[in-house]
């Protein structure tokens, strides 16, 4: 393996605790190297979306259909397919991880996380609490529980504006 911040890992397959019998794995990767300093880094080159946790020294990441989970000693991967693609995926993200290390110095760390969504209850403040239906569900709670996942459903909500949608989540 090439010098850089990650020198040696261990390759781990474990089958998903919460699908016994599945056709895939998730792999963890025993870093033997702290890649803590390189988080930042990271997040700032790795595409979008990432969630940078910085205060927990973790980064959350999704690619290619793949989730990764960044800590100081270890990446865990998810979905692999056999050892052989856990190896390949592992070989390749620490290189990534390398390259990004080494390219430091010309790039700017970035500490931003995603935003926390807003809560139901503070959505379900901004509604109009009439239980219309216009939205096509049968609550203002129901609707508010919808809308934290997915704001671009605000439009179906008549009574919501979005100056008020837009205090309670800056984009």
């Amino acid at each position: 393996m090439p010098e850089g911040l990650v020198r040696s890992f261990e390759v781990r397959l474990v089958v998903p605790g919460c699908h016994p019998g599945a056709e895939h794995y998730d792999a963890f990767l025993a870093l033997h190297d702290d890649i803590s300093e390189a988080l930042p880094y990271l997040n700032a080159e790795l595409e979008q979306p990432t969630d940078y946790r910085h205060g927990d020294r973790i980064l959350l990441w999704q690619c290619d259909d793949r989730a990764y989970v960044f800590r100081p000693h270890e990446i865990a991967i998810s979905p692999v397919h056999d050892p052989e693609d856990a190896h390949d995926v592992a070989r390749a993200i620490i290189e990534r991880i390398n390259d990004i290390w080494r390219r430091r110095d010309s790039l700017c760390p970035n500490l931003a996380g995603k935003r926390p969504l807003p809560q139901v209850l503070d959505l379900y403040q901004l509604l109009p609490r009439l239980n219309c239906k216009k939205c096509g569900l049968p609550t203002c709670m129901a609707f508010a529980a919808a809308l934290r996942t997915d704001l671009t459903k605000a439009h179906l909500c008549p009574h919501l504006s979005q100056e008020d949608l837009d205090r309670m989540v800056p984009r």
